[in-house]
């Protein structure tokens, strides 16, 4: 009897886990210079990554929900290393990152974003795994911000609330 009410106990936790409300959490670093509206609790992340531009190394936060391996909301943001490789403006350091993305992962949707909010874009594309990565790549100031959602439909509406609410920071 102490078996099964232990099973019944751990089934009714994971379901709970699983069904529990998300809550908006904002997110705000002056440092990193963004802003941004998880739909959670975000934890810090740190990689490094070789890049068209050379090694970066990303900061930034990320947020699983729980239960859920096809959803990833993540926010980094890398300085551009020393020199030119990969562009010398902002303008050509964004396309180097559009030819990277395109290397990547194949065909890219691409929006130019606002010139408030540029030099950047938005893209879409769908993973190796089949899920849709929506994100939005911003350069300033020598460094690259990055939203990026990981989603199993591309119509996902945390998706678009946590990327509208996406800022570089001045």
């Amino acid at each position: 009897m102490t078996q099964r009410y232990g099973w019944l106990l751990i089934g009714t936790l994971l379901i709970s886990v699983g069904c529990a409300k998300d809550r908006p959490t904002p997110f705000r670093d002056k440092q990193l210079g963004i802003a941004v509206v998880f739909p959670g609790e975000p934890i810090s992340v740190r990689y490094s990554e070789p890049t068209p531009y050379g090694t970066v190394e990303w900061h930034g936060r990320s947020f699983r929900p729980a239960i859920r391996m096809d959803q990833n909301f993540q926010v980094d943001v890398g300085n551009l290393p020393e020199g030119t490789r990969g562009g010398s403006t902002p303008s050509e350091v964004v396309e180097t990152y559009d030819k990277w993305l395109r290397k990547r992962l194949g065909k890219v949707g691409r929006e130019e974003l606002s010139i408030e909010k540029g030099p950047g874009f938005k893209y879409h594309a769908v993973s190796p795994a089949g899920t849709h990565l929506l994100g939005q790549i911003v350069v300033r100031r020598g460094r690259l911000h990055r939203a990026e959602v990981e989603a199993p439909k591309q119509n996902d509406p945390r998706a678009k609330s946590f990327l509208d609410s996406f800022e570089v920071l001045p």
